[in-house]
């Protein structure tokens, strides 16, 4: 198996990160982890790794809240289309 560089696969984190690229994160949230060269660095991507997540679940609640609303509209629009056509019939 390749070993990933680690060096280049936390740059390309900070990088996602940074950009809010959410595919990318995606990409790297199902990548084997590298071995670190040292403690700082694992503890720099363990650090990036946090953020990621944070970034993820912000991203995963701004979906949730709008998809609440676009199911509030649609029972709001179901409701009065059907009083308004039943309205109509005499």
């Amino acid at each position: 198996m390749e070993r990933i560089d680690s060096k280049q696969w936390v740059n390309s984190l900070k990088i996602a990160i940074i950009n809010e690229d959410y595919e990318k994160l995606e990409i790297y949230s199902k990548r084997e982890i590298p071995k670190f060269d040292n403690i700082a660095q694992a503890k720099e991507a363990l650090n990036l790794v946090e953020q990621a997540k944070k970034l993820l679940n912000l991203k995963k609640n701004e979906i949730s809240k709008k998809m609440n609303a676009l199911k509030q509209t649609k029972k709001y629009n179901n409701l009065y289309s059907n009083n308004s056509t039943n309205n109509w019939i005499v």
